[in-house]
């Protein structure tokens, strides 16, 4: 649990920093939850992707960005640009979490947390945005997914994860994320589509997508600075700016992947790893499909939704997990 504090503690000194920029206004909090026993068939099984947990706060810039600002990317010389700061942990464990021993032929436990920078660039004229993203964690004992998973099945009267001495072995997280946005059609105001195309290169994770997005319902625009879904944009002035927003969305996108550290180990000690996933194993495509719903209100939001997505290496199962987010205007 010392390894877990020392983390949150990093995560603190990073939020610090982004708050001492005196001439940074912040935007919004956004907190997301994915759990499979939010998933609407009501499945739960703790197995695979079991849960990841992602807090994001985004701010404004007025000043010049310092070295990290300068990795990640614009759109334009004169884009609107939000950037931010994101703490995320992943949790992955095999189908039996009360097996002590290694389950061969599922998946490994892992864990893996890491700090983010981002940076969505958006040019509203051309209807495109770009989101670009540098991360730095730890995958392993040290990402304190153990502690957490074991102390939150305590504090239910759940069954105890058994397997967690099984882990992928600690290694570090480095990883550059890019998603290019555009809009495609939008017939009416109130229905549109949109596209993608993303990419991840690091040590946690190398692949590229594709994708494809329908929204339906009452929503501001998606390119003005950042989409906001829970209160009006404070820089714009813009008084069109919707301040209660109800839609749904429908996203599908398919991803190529190179290697997956979750599943093979990290870059530096995957030869240490109790038990991985071999290279030839891997499944070389996947696709996942999300539905869901977006309210807000003024400064406040939630969203709910749904994710399926077919198997990450051969002979295993579709994962399918609820999500449930929390935007705050700040």
């Amino acid at each position: 649990m010392g390894k877990f504090k020392y983390l949150l503690l990093i995560s603190l000194l990073v939020w610090q920093a982004g708050m001492t920029q005196k001439k940074n206004e912040l935007q919004v909090l956004k907190i997301s939850e994915d759990d499979d026993y939010l998933n609407l068939r009501g499945e739960g099984t703790d197995r695979g992707y079991s849960g990841g947990l992602k807090i994001e706060f985004y701010y404004t810039k007025n000043v010049k960005p310092r070295f990290l600002g300068n990795l990640l990317m614009r759109i334009t010389d004169k884009a609107d640009n939000l950037y931010g700061w994101g703490l995320t942990m992943n949790t992955y464990t095999p189908t039996d979490i009360t097996k002590t021993e290694i389950q061969y032929g599922d998946r490994p436990y892992a864990g893996v947390t890491y700090v983010s920078h981002i940076l969505i660039s958006s040019d509203p004229l051309k209807k495109q945005k770009l989101t670009t993203s540098i991360s730095l964690g730890v995958i392993g004992e040290y990402s304190g997914n153990k502690a957490v998973q074991i102390w939150f099945h305590n504090l239910i009267n759940y069954r105890k994860p058994q397997g967690w001495n099984n882990q992928i072995k600690n290694d570090i997280i480095l990883n550059y994320f890019i998603n290019y946005e555009r809009g495609l059609f939008s017939p009416t105001p109130n229905l549109e589509i949109l596209g993608s195309i993303q990419a991840n290169a690091g040590t946690l994770a190398n692949n590229m997508g594709l994708g494809i997005q329908f929204r339906a319902g009452l929503f501001n625009n998606y390119f003005t600075k950042y989409e906001r879904p829970t209160f009006k944009d404070k820089t714009s002035g813009d008084g069109s700016t919707r301040r209660f927003q109800f839609y749904f969305y429908m996203k599908t996108t398919g991803t190529a992947v190179m290697d997956d550290a979750s599943l093979q180990g990290g870059f530096f000690s995957h030869n240490s790893s109790p038990y991985v996933i071999k290279k030839d194993s891997i499944s070389r495509f996947y696709m996942q499909y999300e539905y869901g719903i977006v309210l807000a209100n003024r400064r406040l939001g939630i969203a709910f939704s749904e994710k399926l997505r077919t198997p990450d290496f051969k002979g295993t199962y579709n994962q399918q997990v609820g999500n449930v987010t929390f935007y705050i205007g700040l």
